[in-house]
């Protein structure tokens, strides 16, 4: 069973690692003037993107002393998102907008065989209330994950996973405050509009994506998604309807700085650990503005592993983009993390304890 962290100690641990950050880095970033004029001084002389392009991505260096290619324990990578946005003013119809990006990636964590190379090329065009994307597109997703995920392994579905970056054509609406740069790690409802939902479908495979978020009196937001494929696709002994719901939302307008979330998934099959419902359970704990708590628990994710995981992040904030998360905002991260965790192999039925593990890791986002 995954070994039970003292509860004494881990409240130890965190209340050293913020009283450190919070009081020696964030006061020194904070009052160091120096440090100010210097990022005044690259941003007067920083390159100017034309209008309608954006360039966004992160550059991380990260320690697992876990990792089987690396004997330092050291690795980095970097993703580099590029497009276009552009609302089209010049045409009758109130609204209108047309984007398209792409994006490389020297470690693509859903596809090894894709690092190096250009990923998720999709476009996209709409307006406030309706939008079509087509492409490498996870955008049928859009609403349906509620927690925080820092550090955390995604859970996967047999063979048609919920993240895929299939070519996939996807009808997306509702009240989604859209981000017009791809971005749908994360999403907020509009007050008039307290709704959305997508339909996609990926030719390739021949699936059908169903999904639908709705905000219950703006305290919490309630979840369903459905992926249909055919028997001999996904070669299922149950059923071909994968499903899930998640439930989520913040307590700030409660003076307490929490976004919480759950999720559930079932494969619909009745393999040794695909017939279990996969869960998992999320939260952020603002300490402050650049400081932050998280804990995961996960309970047979896409490759048997249930276990919690913490982190402690303290983020210098470039950007103040309402729109996104704290931990979603551009800036420089730095992040220390415990997994603890076990493991019953969806492949050979072994079990095995894998103890506490120790994780860091320096991003820059932008």
């Amino acid at each position: 069973m995954v070994s039970r962290l003292n509860f004494a100690t881990i409240l130890l641990v965190v209340f050293i690692i913020y009283i450190f950050i919070d009081n020696g880095l964030a006061n020194e970033l904070n009052q160091n003037e120096e440090l100010k004029k210097r990022v005044e001084l690259l941003e007067k002389h920083a390159l100017k993107i034309p209008e309608g392009f954006f360039i966004n991505g992160e550059i991380e260096g990260y320690y697992n002393d876990r990792r089987r290619d690396s004997h330092s324990g050291w690795e980095s990578r970097g993703e580099f998102q590029f497009g276009v946005s552009h609302d089209l003013k010049e045409l009758p119809i109130k609204d209108l907008w047309f984007g398209a990006s792409a994006t490389y990636d020297s470690d693509y964590a859903l596809d090894s065989t894709k690092d190096n190379t250009l990923v998720e090329k999709q476009f996209g065009f709409g307006n406030d209330l309706v939008r079509i994307y087509a492409g490498e597109t996870d955008v049928q997703r859009l609403g349906f994950a509620k927690t925080p995920k820092i550090s955390v392994p995604l859970i996967y579905t047999k063979h048609n996973n919920r993240i895929d970056h299939h070519n996939k054509t996807v009808l997306a609406f509702g009240g989604f405050k859209w981000d017009d740069e791809f971005e749908f790690d994360a999403h907020r409802l509009r007050k008039n509009v307290p709704f959305g939902g997508t339909i996609g479908y990926d030719s390739d495979q021949n699936t059908t994506y169903y999904n639908g978020t709705v905000s219950v009196l703006g305290l919490f937001e309630v979840g369903y998604m459905r992926i249909s494929s055919p028997r001999q696709v996904t070669k299922y002994t149950k059923s071909t309807n994968q499903r899930g719901w998640s439930i989520g939302g913040s307590l700030y307008r409660f003076g307490l700085p929490i976004i919480w979330g759950v999720e559930t998934w079932d494969d619909r099959d009745e393999g040794v650990q695909s017939k279990k419902t996969r869960k998992e359970y999320g939260g952020l704990l603002s300490l402050s503005e650049p400081v932050y708590l998280t804990f995961h628990r996960t309970e047979n994710d896409d490759l048997g592993y249930s276990g919690n995981y913490y982190g402690v992040i303290y983020t210098y904030h470039t950007t103040s983009d309402e729109h996104k998360r704290p931990d979603q905002r551009d800036g420089i991260e730095f992040g220390i993390y415990l997994h603890d965790k076990e493991q019953t192999s969806v492949y050979t039925g072994v079990y095995k304890d894998h103890g506490k593990q120790f994780l860091a890791d320096v991003k820059v986002r932008f």
